[in-house]
């Protein structure tokens, strides 16, 4: 994977509500990641936030990341909530 940004919009998701919010990360977006790694993340332009994007597991390719309700509340976004995420790798 390079260390450029990526972008995309995305719907932010939440099993149950005792759990934390998180974001799927499509395996196109971390082309050859194959283990986790340190990003800044930003929600709608706003952050960054210190996040480690891993791999989903459990025989799929997806990765994804959580995050807190302190992160949510700044960007003011929700469960099912639509936004614009973007992952600044770490180097």
């Amino acid at each position: 994977m390079n260390k450029k940004e990526i972008s995309f919009s995305t719907r932010i998701l939440r099993k149950q509500d005792d759990l934390p919010r998180y974001i799927v990360v499509k395996p196109e977006y971390v082309s050859g990641q194959t283990a986790a790694f340190a990003a800044d993340i930003m929600l709608n332009d706003v952050g960054p936030f210190e996040r480690n994007i891993r791999p989903w597991g459990k025989g799929s390719d997806v990765f994804f990341f959580n995050l807190t309700e302190p992160q949510c509340a700044k960007a003011k976004l929700n469960t099912n909530d639509e936004c614009v995420v973007t992952i600044i790798p770490k180097l």
